[in-house]
């Protein structure tokens, strides 16, 4: 976990970009439509109507990015990812595209 914790403290030295778009999180319980709060090419913060398990893979989808991602925290509408690979310029742009 300590791991985890220091590579979201680094996504956020990194900057955060706020949004309010929306997506679709693939997980293991199936597929949820999120709302995502902030994203960086680390990261993102999602909110869900139904809660999404923590320490879980998952695939976050808009428009042409898929990002594959593991669900670092997780309350009941809120959860945090951090992505496997960072996003590139391109991916990271596409926030603002669906």
């Amino acid at each position: 976990m300590a791991s985890a914790a220091m590579k979201l403290e680094n996504a956020r030295a990194l900057g955060r970009t706020h949004v309010l778009l929306t997506g679709t999180l693939m997980t293991p319980e199936g597929a949820v439509q999120v709302r995502v709060r902030n994203i960086s090419a680390d990261g993102a913060q999602i909110w869900a109507e139904r809660p999404i398990r923590a320490d879980c893979d998952a695939v976050l989808k808009r428009g042409a990015l898929f990002a594959a991602a593991k669900v670092i925290w997780a309350d009941e509408h809120h959860a945090g990812l951090s992505f496997y690979r960072n996003l590139t310029r391109d991916e990271f742009d596409l926030r603002a595209r669906a």
